[in-house]
This record gives C-alpha cells, sequence and structure tokens, in this order.
C-alpha cells in the first residue's frame, strides 16, 4: 500500500484530547502523528475558560455522574469516568503542570449532589492550559501536520481493522498508515447547521451561533460512521449566553456573547416577535437549559414562539459602557480571554455602543411607538409589557418570571435601544459510542478494531452536564486513548 506517512498512532485533530493522547502514546513507545485540518491546534480547548471541577473523592464522583447521565451511559462507563475526573490532580502532577486547588464551589445541578466541587486552577485560560500541552508535544519532537484535513479512514475490508487515513494538505492527496490504531479527537459538530438541523433544532439554525473553534464541523462524526460507528448523546448542546445576532451572522462566529448578563443599572429586558417578555433575563444561561425558553415550540401556528427575540434597554443602561463583553473586560475578569471571537480578535465590541449603532446591529428610537416599528413588534403589546415591567421595579417584585429585584430598572429614558438575539453555543458532546478504554463501538456495541475517541467527540455527557467537565474530560481520556492505542500489537507489514 503506498504511503506517504506511516507511524504507530494517527491522530486526527490538535485540541487537549489530541495533545494529551499524543503525549500518552509517545511516552507508552509509540511513533506518533498528529493531524489538525486548521492553520493552528488548540481548537475548543484554546478558547475555553479551562476550567477543572471535579467532585472531592470517587464515591460521591460515581453517584453525580450516574445521576447527571440518566441513563445515557452504563454503570462501567460511570465508574471509568469517576475515576479519571477525581484522579486529574494525579495526572497534572505527572505532566509537570503546576496549578491550584480554589475554593470548593457548587455543583451546576445541586438537588442531584448535596455539597461542593473541587475547583482546579491550572492558568487563567484553556488558551494557556493548551500551550502548556503544546510545549510537551514539541519536546518530544511530535510530529503536527496542519492545515491537514482527513478526508476518509482506511480499513480492512475483511478484518474490519482501522489502517490509517486518506487527507489532504496544501491542495494534495497524502495517505497516512497507523500501525496500531487511530484516534479521533477532531470535536463535535458546533459549524454544521445540517447535523445541527438534522439531531436538535430544525428551523431554528439561522439563530444559532458557535461560541467556540471553527473546526467543529463533525468531520470525525462523519468518519466514524463511515466504518460503521454507532452514534451517542448527539441531542447533548451546551449552551452559551445570548449574543447578538446580526454582527454573529456577518462573521460566522458568536460575537457579542453575554447580553443581558449585567447587574448594571438601567431597564433592560428580552422580548419575542409579540412584545412579550419570555424569561427571566437575568438567568445564568452559560451550560444551563433556561435560555430554551426562547426556543419555545408552538404546536399550533408550527413555529418556535419566542424568535425572533430582542433586547430592549433605555439610555441609562446604554451609558453605563459596553453592553457585551469587550476583550478589555475578559481580561481583567478571568486575567485572560475566551471565546473564540475574543481570542483570536474577531470582533471587539466597543466601549460605548456607538460603533455597533452606526453598523445599524443596535437599533435606536426616541420613543417605544418607533422602536416597535423597527423591530416589527404590535406597538400596543410592546407598550404594555413596559407597563408590566415597569410596574415590577416599582414594587420590587417580578410575579411573572421571578427576576432578582436587584436587577430590576425600570425602563424610562429615551432614547430606546434594541438588539436582536441570537444562542451562542459552547459546543455539542456527541459523536462515536465508545467504551472505557475509549474504544470506539459499532452499532453492536462491538469494538471497531483500531479506532479510538477522545474528548467532546462522543463525549460521557449525554444530557446534564456540570460545568467545568468537559476540559478535564478531554485530558483524562485523551491520555487514556493514547496509551491503549499504543499497546496494541502492530500490524504486519
Amino acid at each position: 500500500m503506498k504511503k506517504d506517512y506511516e507511524v504507530d498512532v494517527l491522530i486526527v485533530g490538535y485540541g487537549a484530547a489530541g495533545a494529551n493522547a499524543a503525549i500518552a502514546a509517545h511516552d507508552a513507545g509509540a511513533h506518533v502523528l498528529i493531524v489538525e485540518k486548521l492553520r493552528v491546534g488548540g481548537g475548543n480547548s484554546a478558547v475555553c475558560a479551562g476550567a477543572m471541577v471535579i467532585p472531592e473523592s470517587q464515591e460521591t464522583a460515581i453517584a453525580y455522574y450516574r445521576a447527571l447521565s440518566s441513563g445515557t451511559v452504563g454503570e462501567e462507563m460511570i465508574r471509568a469516568f469517576a475515576e479519571a475526573m477525581v484522579g486529574i490532580p494525579d495526572l497534572l502532577s505527572r505532566l509537570g503542570l503546576e496549578f491550584t486547588v480554589e475554593p470548593p464551589i457548587p455543583p451546576t445541578f445541586p438537588s442531584l449532589m448535596p455539597g461542593k466541587l473541587k475547583q482546579i486552577h491550572i492558568h487563567p485560560t484553556g488558551e494557556s492550559g493548551f500551550r502548556f500541552l503544546e510545549g510537551l508535544v514539541k519536546d518530544r519532537n511530535i510530529e503536527v501536520l496542519t492545515d491537514t484535513q482527513v478526508k476518509t479512514l482506511i480499513r480492512n475490508p475483511e478484518t474490519r481493522e482501522v489502517l490509517g487515513a486518506k487527507a489532504q494538505r496544501n491542495g494534495q492527496d497524502i495517505q497516512l498508515l497507523a500501525r496500531k490504531g487511530v484516534i479521533l479527537t477532531c470535536g463535535g459538530y458546533a459549524y454544521n447547521p445540517a447535523m445541527l438541523a438534522n439531531f436538535n433544532l430544525p428551523g431554528a439554525t439561522d439563530y444559532i451561533f458557535p461560541w467556540g473553534a471553527p473546526g467543529n464541523t463533525g468531520d470525525g462524526i462523519r468518519l466514524a460512521t463511515e466504518v460503521g460507528a454507532a452514534l451517542w448523546h448527539m441531542a447533548a448542546i451546551e449552551w452559551g449566553r445570548l449574543c447578538a445576532r446580526e454582527p454573529s451572522k456577518k462573521f460566522g462566529t458568536a460575537i457579542g456573547y453575554g447580553l443581558g448578563r449585567t447587574k448594571r443599572a438601567g431597564g433592560y429586558l428580552f422580548v419575542n416577535k409579540f412584545g412579550e417578555r419570555f424569561m427571566a433575563e437575568d438567568a445564568s444561561l452559560s451550560h444551563c437549559k433556561a435560555q430554551l425558553d426562547i426556543l419555545r415550540y408552538d404546536h399550533c401556528n408550527a413555529e418556535y414562539r419566542n424568535l425572533p427575540a430582542f433586547l430592549i434597554f433605555d439610555q441609562t443602561y446604554l451609558s453605563r459602557g459596553p453592553i457585551a463583553p469587550t476583550a478589555q473586560m475578559s481580561e481583567k475578569k478571568r486575567g485572560g480571554m475566551v471565546g473564540y471571537s475574543l481570542v483570536n480578535k474577531i470582533y471587539d465590541w466597543s466601549a460605548d455602543n456607538q460603533a455597533e449603532i452606526e453598523a445599524g446591529w443596535v437599533l435606536q428610537a426616541q420613543t417605544v411607538v418607533e422602536l416597535a416599528n423597527k423591530i416589527g413588534v404590535e406597538t400596543n403589546a410592546l407598550e404594555e409589557t413596559i407597563r408590566q415591567y415597569n410596574r415590577a421595579c416599582a414594587e420590587h417584585c417580578d410575579s411573572l418570571f421571578g427576576r432578582n429585584e436587584k436587577t430590576l430598572a425600570p425602563f424610562e429614558t429615551p432614547p430606546y435601544f434594541s438588539v436582536e438575539l441570537g444562542l451562542s453555543l459552547v459546543n455539542t458532546q456527541g459523536g462515536p459510542k465508545r467504551n472505557v478504554n475509549c474504544q470506539v463501538l459499532d452499532h453492536n456495541d462491538g469494538v471497531i478494531p483500531r479506532l479510538y475517541a477522545a474528548g467532546e467527540l462522543g463525549s460521557f455527557f449525554g444530557f446534564l452536564y456540570q460545568a467545568g467537565s468537559n476540559y478535564p474530560e478531554a485530558w483524562a481520556f485523551g491520555q487514556i486513548a493514547g496509551r491503549t492505542a499504543a499497546a496494541e500489537t502492530p500490524l504486519s507489514e
């Protein structure tokens, strides 16, 4: 068989999972090659907050992860996942990474686990964590081919063994052979509208904008299913805070991530196309289900009742500064920027919001009637919504949605403004089904020989997600995949 590269272990995708898989396989004696379709590695790992949130003990972890999974994974996987996550501090120490343990935090779903969770702080953001891993890869002289997209896996039709992959690099077709195994660590499908519509939300994808790296186009799902892999957790999506729809459409990624998430003075509220409020505007929308209120489906009229949706606010709110996070705000808050748009300087919201007003992304009106006309909602309905909202502010009680009274400020100072909202999508969890050794499984739960997956491509999480879990999952299961693949008996010549 013609070959351009022949190695022991081929890794497809260069984020935290791919880097850990490469390090583990190399340290187990394997000759490793990493291929990455983008110009640089990192993936979602390099634009995330880098949180590592884990239970204190394995017993607690098993109970909590069992409750989160709601039957979407088996008991063996639950126990293996708990062991791997609780072992994160030992893994970081073995790799030589300095870290601190921050004060414990409440779990995302406190009713499912009493107590608090350990929070590992390794660096300000996921980007610096990935740079540490990248340094370990370079120290080991592991070859990385960027601008290289895998098109299909090579498979022995008789034994079903995965033998390598066919790829394109710089416009040229190349063949990559793997004597021991192929590990898919190429992320999810957040940037694949067809998959989003197929697995999740037909008719709503025009309002969904990925927050992470653009390499997440579902390549691993396609590659794995072509060789018979079963899929799991395809409907599991991690949503982020609301973003500005128009600039997000322009740039193809979430812009203005975090609209409405503020404690500043001034009146602001979310309204739908009927001019009605539909949720508590101060809800914590990152990695939660609250934002799905915007996706309420009206079966009688066969439509998403709350789309389009708008953030409306007054001059007092605008005058307090940028209505969306800026690079400077993100830097001060976390010691580093998060989100693909800010990390890669795609677009930075202006400090006074004027650039967005001039671009037409933020609409301005002198009266409520004019505002209603500009966003296309019925005038009387919007006026009544604002009257009810201002009454709630005066009474210090939002009887409709229970919004915290500290965030209630009257909508009263003209001019008035609006931004059409989009949903930011942090990442998807679905992908090829795998076992505790990261071996990819077929529809009969049989192992597809020499094929592995790790990271958010086929993540453990299939229903409820504990914030701060995908990042350590990528480290832990990347290591497992690398070690297991390196232990395979090499194919004979």
